[in-house]
């Protein structure tokens, strides 16, 4: 990617673990943050300063070459990031931490973030802002959507999936061959074992579906 500075997009939880890939890289591009919280601004993090908002990021983005790691854990949110950013211009930054393991036929979308320890085999997909967390294993032949997010320690059975926008929260298993919907929550430590549709929350050992997921945003 030839761009001229990288910024990560949020600065707080997510966004310094994302910061801290790029640190653990040593990319020289990585200049610091951007967070549209006020109180943020002027700070900094990691040792790197927060900028300013996404209107400061656009008249950078003027100037000069920019990439953006999205910094920000909620997949809503994150989307709408991710859409501010190609409307200015710049180009989502795609991070993989050096201790993960990615096979080289997986397929990882713009702006996916592959944090430490994780593993993704072979063939897999992954869409468009995805996260796939600390240790997190991501089986031969899952697919993952756009804004997913794969937690910590969570594991994903070959050929299962994971629609856009669905979270598989921490220490949560789907086991192989299983469709989890778009839009769907699939609580901390469950196990699926049977396919679950969008727009619900599900939990328990095994998942099933408690209620219908309301979305406004």
């Amino acid at each position: 990617m030839n761009v001229q500075k990288i910024f990560v997009y949020g600065a707080s939880g997510h966004g310094k673990v994302v910061g801290d890939i790029l640190l653990a890289r040593r990319s020289p591009t990585f200049v610091g943050f951007i967070d549209d919280r006020a109180d943020l601004r002027d700070t900094r993090v990691l040792g790197l300063p927060v900028f300013g908002d996404g209107q400061w990021l656009q008249e950078q983005v003027r100037a000069t070459r920019v990439g953006v790691a999205l910094g920000v854990g909620d997949n809503f949110v994150r989307r709408k990031l991710a859409e501010k950013c190609f409307s200015w211009g710049a180009e989502l930054v795609t991070l993989v931490h050096p201790t993960a393991s990615v096979s080289k036929s997986a397929q990882l979308g713009r702006g996916t973030v592959v944090m430490a320890q994780a593993t993704i085999n072979a063939e897999a997909k992954i869409g468009t802002g995805a996260i796939v967390n600390t240790s997190a294993v991501v089986e031969h032949d899952v697919e993952i959507g756009d804004f997913a997010n794969v937690s910590p320690n969570a594991v994903m059975g070959g050929a299962s999936r994971l629609g856009t926008l669905s979270h598989l929260c921490i220490g949560a298993l789907a086991i192989p061959c299983v469709s989890i919907g778009a839009n769907t929550i699939v609580g901390a430590g469950s196990v699926v074992v049977r396919d679950i549709p969008d727009g619900v929350v599900a939990f328990g050992v095994p998942a099933h579906i408690r209620r219908a997921l309301q979305v406004s945003r």
